[in-house]
């Protein structure tokens, strides 16, 4: 009888074994599908909406080309190019969708230690006072951050993430054409390392430097 319930015991115990490692396999196999799905879809969506102005001009009014420097409070700088466009059918030269990519590899891990890591953005903004050298606006984005930590000592932290943020500021018109604006803002998926990557602050500036096309 002691004989049978061994026996019984050990098939569960295999048995239930066996659907744990399942489970964990599968679970596993999906969330790094998703994680690649994720990062793919954020490129995508960048590409497309960098394209997306040459192919169609003839439906829009006003296309610009930047640069942007943003820096994360307490942490590093990070630069890139961004651009921005309105509709001629839909609030022209005040509803803007933007596209963007920075990086801390042209900042504060240009020729140091400091961590590579990389944005890809899309924001649509609104923007006040029409006509006026002085534009106030507010911004909503989302995207796609990854950082670089260049070690297997540190796979198992958190590394990448979605990105969904607002900021507000000023612009100013310049008389050489050249919109420069200033804007604070706020990430609201930020990380420690632990849950989401460590070098992703909530608080951020920004200045963006805009030359219209068209």
């Amino acid at each position: 009888m002691i004989y049978i319930r061994k026996l019984i015991r050990n098939f569960l115990l295999v048995r239930y074994s066996k659907i744990y490692l399942a489970n964990y396999f599968v679970l596993g196999f999906f969330e790094f599908k998703m994680e690649r799905k994720l990062k793919y879809l954020a490129i995508c969506l960048f590409l497309v909406l960098s394209i997306y102005p040459m192919e169609s001009t003839s439906q829009q009014t006003h296309i610009e080309l930047g640069f942007r420097s943003q820096k994360s409070f307490g942490l590093y700088f990070e630069n890139g190019i961004v651009t921005q466009f309105s509709f001629e059918k839909f609030v022209p030269q005040r509803f803007y969708l933007g596209a963007g990519y920075i990086t801390s590899r042209i900042g504060s891990a240009l020729g140091t230690n400091a961590i590579k890591q990389d944005n890809f953005q899309i924001w649509l903004s609104y923007y006040l006072m029409k006509g006026k050298k002085f534009r106030p606006f507010i911004s909503v984005g989302s995207g796609f951050f990854s950082a670089d930590y260049e070690s297997d000592v540190f796979r198992q932290l958190d590394h990448q993430s979605a990105l969904i943020s607002t900021n507000a500021g000023l612009e100013w018109a310049s008389p050489f054409q050249l919109k420069i604006n200033l804007a604070l803002g706020y990430n609201f998926i930020s990380g420690n390392g632990e849950k989401g990557p460590g070098t992703l602050y909530p608080t951020f500036a920004q200045l963006n430097l805009f030359y219209p096309l068209k």
